[in-house]
């Protein structure tokens, strides 16, 4: 091989060496494209990951808000109910109505507090009780409602003296939830009284009697008809009373994120819906009769509840955690309304 030959061989390996790999520049380009590419793939994973959190938001609104608002429309919707005795007074065999339990007053089939300031309630009827009005915020509405419950049971003897043991008869394959110490109803079409069983004993699986026995801070008198006899056409109820208000959540969040919607019932308080901040209530009152309200009006002492036909429920929920809102606290929040017709209106 001639000199030349081994130079042109020399220069060609040289010239292919520097061909199989890339220069810094070319390496600072890469590695800048690649840089971009990483940064929009991540900003597109956050994007798609705020959206989700977002839209999982959104839902969890519409979820907690139509939970809360089909859980009090359910109950408004029975409120008042007295079975047959659809209309007048009835008469209870306390001392005097302060003894009579706010859960138990089915005299008043709904009543709703406005929540003027702290520690402040107006009301259209009956008192709330300190176990709501110690815990509930301020500035928002309380709801209070009273119905019979279904498990009406018939008298097995007409009360001829008014003042003996109420002995009825329960339906194969059914129960009373009346206990010692309740209060209920005992109606026919006629007549209703409202007194407080002191003793239930059960007698065979369908037979259950109730004593009402004169006490302290209970029944005042033994006589149960004010006027004229129960027949066995009458039943003794028992009474569902509910309270629904906002009070702070069993979680350690604080602030607006810690509110929810709670129901209080004989048994105790319980949380419905974590997340809604504010309840308001307006009550529909028809002035003419003819069955559709005229105008809408906060809870007032001066208010007649007994020309209320609607309720108009309005509450306001928040998404519990921060997505990233508008709101100094970062969370998403909606108020929802809904107008439910009361159907034992008066």
């Amino acid at each position: 091989m001639s000199k030349t030959d081994s130079q042109g061989t020399s220069q060609l390996s040289i010239a292919q060496g520097q061909q199989t790999g890339l220069s810094l520049i070319e390496l600072m380009i890469s590695m800048t494209i690649g840089a971009f590419v990483t940064i929009g793939v991540l900003n597109l994973f956050n994007a798609n990951s705020d959206t989700y959190n977002v839209l999982q938001a959104q839902a969890r609104l519409q979820e907690s808000a139509n939970f809360g608002l089909n859980v009090m429309s359910r109950d408004l919707e029975k409120s008042g109910y007295r079975g047959c005795f659809s209309s007048g007074d009835v008469y209870f065999t306390m001392a005097t109505e302060d003894d009579i339990p706010a859960d138990y007053d089915i005299r008043y089939g709904l009543s709703v507090f406005n929540g003027v300031g702290e520690d402040d309630w107006t009301t259209s009827a009956t008192t709330l009780p300190a176990a709501v009005s110690s815990v509930a915020t301020a500035e928002t509405d309380v709801l209070a409602l009273r119905y019979l419950d279904n498990d009406e049971a018939y008298l097995a003897s007409a009360l001829t003296q008014g003042s003996e043991d109420v002995v009825v008869t329960v339906a194969s394959g059914a129960s009373s939830s009346i206990a010692t110490n309740d209060l209920a109803l005992l109606h026919d079409c006629e007549k209703a009284t409202l007194f407080k069983v002191t003793e239930a004993t059960s007698s065979s699986s369908t037979t259950v009697t109730f004593a009402h026995a004169i006490e302290s801070g209970g029944n005042a008198v033994s006589g149960l008809a004010q006027t004229g006899v129960f027949g066995t056409n009458a039943a003794v109820s028992s009474i569902v009373g509910r309270h629904y208000y906002i009070a702070p959540g069993a979680s350690s969040r604080t602030g607006l994120a810690d509110l929810s919607l709670y129901r209080r019932d004989a048994a105790g308080a319980s949380e419905l819906v974590e997340g809604i901040e504010d309840l308001q209530v307006l009550v529909g009152i028809d002035s003419d009769g003819d069955g559709v309200p005229n105008q809408y009006y906060a809870p007032a002492a001066n208010l007649d509840m007994s020309q209320a036909v609607t309720i108009l429920l309005e509450i306001t929920a928040n998404s519990v955690v921060p997505v990233g809102s508008s709101e100094s606290d970062g969370l998403l929040r909606r108020t929802y309304r809904r107008t439910v017709q009361i159907r034992n209106a008066g």
